[in-house]
């Protein structure tokens, strides 16, 4: 499986892996030499990218590792608080994990990036989860969204359509499986993807209605359990019992559910944009592809999407190839770097320019974008990362039958209640 390489480059806790190189020799050395980090679902675009830049920068020695997300967070934290870390790192905007702007940057783990000229550039939207107390310490290459990513061509032959409601999300999964098919892959042993249905809901089913509930949570005002974060919850449950998902969504990992929807088994799948480039690599030729916001209710005008500042990076304070780091991520943020990224990555530039061509499978993302349909990631706002390891939990222990959205939302607020 395709897919399955992308896991066994693994990030080492002192040391580069020289089998997730992308160039032969040390990374040891001067400004001759770079190290780089990023998750395995960014591995496509970043292949990509420093393909590019190496030709331009022939005599640079440049080492890219990768680690799914669970085992990346832990790592990179480790190296940052060791000093072991990588140059560059692929970093989270705004807050809500342990290698986010707000805790890795608060904890002086990061670069200041505020006087590069592209920081200016940065869309207000994208600002505040790119800065920490108003510097600017990640560089957001791209603008990402959540979605029903559904394989087109399998749609067609199957004489189905994306939904546009929620009793369409039902009727679709029950029309999917007459057919032989399952509606949405759900690739629930993977933990961070348990979070992306309640991703895909919450936009139409919190943050429209209440536009500022992040603040209110701040503030103090708002809670998860009573609000549509438990509705949401209630609606992956029903997902389930109406058959949306594949058998055995909790031993079924994030490749393989890609696999699924990529040969046609599945129809769609609820996943960041990032998902439609890795299935387009394994899918028959001709295979098209398409992100559509999951609606949550029964008013299709009421729909919205998570759409937010996604693949970003930032620069170790300790890096021991400081000023290529620094021409790296400077080279990063020009529009030919981020087209490049995006287009390779199915995502948008987080600074838009008129030499990018977007991927037919994102027009919809790209028009919810340009008509403030869109809200930042959930936990980029969040005060810690405990409330989305006690999400991911929740999840798994809610489609095995060991606990219920009541209950899971309380535990998400007692995690919120830590604070930072």
């Amino acid at each position: 499986m395709k897919f399955a390489r992308t896991a066994a480059c693994l990030l080492a806790a002192t040391a580069v892996t020289a089998g997730c190189s992308s160039g032969p020799g040390s990374a040891d050395g001067g400004d001759n030499a770079l190290t780089i980090a990023a998750t395995t679902n960014e591995k496509p675009a970043m292949d990509a990218v420093v393909e590019e830049y190496k030709k331009a920068n022939p005599g640079l020695d440049v080492h890219v590792t990768y680690a799914a997300l669970d085992q990346y967070q832990t790592t990179v934290r480790t190296q940052l608080s060791s000093g072991t870390a990588p140059d560059v790192l692929f970093v989270w905007p705004g807050n809500g994990n342990p290698v986010t702007v707000t805790v890795a940057a608060g904890a002086g783990y990061l670069e200041d990036l505020s006087a590069h000229s592209w920081a200016n550039q940065i869309p207000e939207g994208l600002k505040s989860v790119s800065q920490l107390k108003g510097k600017t310490y990640i560089a957001p290459v791209a603008f990402s969204g959540i979605g029903a990513v559904y394989n087109t061509t399998a749609l067609t032959q199957a004489g189905l359509t994306a939904p546009k409601t929620w009793s369409d999300v039902l009727a679709f999964c029950a029309a999917a499986k007459q057919k032989g098919k399952t509606a949405y892959a759900l690739g629930a042993q993977t933990n961070w993807v348990t979070q992306l249905i309640d991703y895909a809901l919450t936009p139409t089913l919190v943050y429209g209605p209440q536009p500022q509930f992040s603040q209110q949570m701040t503030d103090g005002k708002a809670t998860f359990a009573g609000s549509g974060w438990q509705t949401a919850l209630d609606k992956y449950l029903q997902m389930q019992k109406q058959g949306c998902f594949n058998s055995g969504e909790l031993g079924t990992s994030y490749e393989a559910s890609l696999s699924m929807v990529a040969k046609g088994d599945a129809l769609g799948v609820v996943q960041v944009n990032s998902a439609v480039a890795a299935m387009k690599k394994e899918a028959a030729q001709g295979t098209t592809f398409d992100l559509q916001p999951l609606p949550a209710t029964d008013d299709a005008t009421q729909t919205r999407m998570a759409g937010a500042a996604g693949s970003s990076y930032g620069m170790n304070a300790k890096a021991p190839h400081k000023q290529a780091a620094l021409k790296f991520i400077d080279w990063l943020m020009s529009p030919t770097a981020m087209n490049r990224y995006a287009e390779t990555n199915s995502a948008l530039p987080s600074i838009p320019n008129d030499q990018f061509s977007v991927d037919p499978a994102l027009k919809t993302l790209q028009q919810y974008q340009k008509d403030g349909k869109t809200f930042p990631f959930m936990d980029q706002q969040w005060p810690n990362a405990r409330v989305q390891q006690v999400h991911f939990a929740a999840v798994q222990d809610l489609l095995g039958g060991r606990t219920t959205p009541a209950e899971a939302v309380q535990k998400m607020d007692e995690a919120y209640r830590q604070g930072a």
